[in-house]
């Protein structure tokens, strides 16, 4: 059985910063999106960490789920800035149910989760295993 603590840990990033309602999913992937291109290292491994520690709130190829929205629209677009994303991942914020990722995470490990998230928000990179 997991640890508490960390259950706790992986709930979404997106639940705290208050991103794009959870029915943005439903969408159709965009031809881009279903092609795409191959991850980079950084993003490959943003990836793996964003399965891991996300996937259970954001869903599989991060495009929300049941406890949190998808945030790949949030980020593509700019509206939450790499710095905001961060804290809100190392800090948490309880008063949206979004505990924080300190000791958990290394900061490396969240740049590269952003860094997979804003490719799969951009349609750079096609749901599923990145290759």
């Amino acid at each position: 059985m997991p640890h508490p603590g960390r259950a706790a840990a992986r709930m979404c990033v997106a639940l705290a910063l208050g991103a794009v309602a959870v029915g943005g999913s439903s969408r159709p992937a965009s031809a881009q999106e279903k092609q795409g291109r191959q991850a980079t290292r950084i993003e490959y491994e943003g990836w793996r960490q964003y399965m891991v520690h996300c996937a259970r709130c954001h869903g599989d190829d991060a495009v929300g789920g049941v406890m949190a929205p998808d945030l790949r629209g949030s980020v593509a677009k700019g509206r939450v800035a790499r710095a905001s994303f961060h804290a809100v991942v190392v800090n948490g914020r309880r008063d949206k149910g979004m505990p924080g990722f300190k000791g958990i995470l290394e900061d490396d490990q969240i740049k590269k989760i952003l860094a997979y998230v804003s490719a799969r928000g951009k349609g750079d990179l096609p749901a599923g295993r990145p290759g």
